[in-house]
């Protein structure tokens, strides 16, 4: 079954994101990475790659100190070739799923990195069962990094707070959340490209939680 992509970008609201209701284990990268592992695209898909991602702290999408962010990287080879992170994990129970919201902020340390040549990918894959296996239905957002959209040094969020499975509801057990770099079409500038990323957010047939207008520069 195809993933399903639908752009979507937005600021990142002034009031906090309801972080209890956001399933993903880690989901703020409050102290390090684990569980997250690398992911890089292979076979049939162009292979990734890139170093490996690693906890940065500053940046933090709320400035916080205490918290920080996944510093992932993408060495350009060519079109849909991706790196970044990835994570699965099992409901407690069987769900029945009508639709999801899932995003995850993104920041772009340098203009350097606005080319053109990169976007910024959040990835969502149901499962019939635990483990992430048997595969049911998935989505992507991305923005693509050009000048200016978003400016360098600022978090944005891409999200869909109203994916609907193919042939939902589907009964799912387990779920892959992925974030990464993928390459576009444009001409790549630099040899090597890097993003931060943080606040992830899944959540099982509700809107909420929805994150809206701030601009933040840290």
């Amino acid at each position: 079954m195809p993933v399903r992509s639908i752009a979507a970008i937005f600021a990142i609201a002034a009031a906090p994101a309801l972080h209890a209701q956001t399933i993903v284990p880690n989901a703020y990268l409050h102290t390090g990475l684990p569980p997250w592992t690398t992911f890089q695209s292979g076979a049939p898909d162009p292979v990734g790659t890139g170093e490996a991602p690693l906890w940065q702290s500053p940046p933090d999408v709320d400035g916080s100190p205490t918290s920080g962010s996944a510093r992932i990287r993408l060495t350009p080879s060519v079109q849909d070739a991706a790196s970044g992170i990835a994570q699965c994990l099992d409901f407690a129970t069987p769900t029945s799923v009508s639709f999801l919201n899932y995003g995850m902020a993104f920041r772009a340390p340098t203009a350097a990195t606005l080319d053109g040549s990169m976007s910024a990918v959040v990835e969502i894959r149901l499962y019939s069962d635990p483990g992430c296996t048997g595969f049911l239905s998935g989505g992507t957002q991305g923005q693509t990094l050009v000048a200016g959209s978003p400016p360098a040094e600022t978090w944005y969020r891409i999200a869909d707070n109203g994916f609907v499975p193919n042939d939902a509801p589907v009964m799912a057990a387990s779920a892959q959340v992925r974030g990464y770099l993928r390459q576009t079409g444009g001409q790549p500038a630099q040899p090597d490209y890097a993003i931060n990323l943080d606040h992830f957010v899944l959540v099982l047939n509700s809107t909420t939680p929805v994150e809206l207008i701030r601009f933040q520069v840290d």
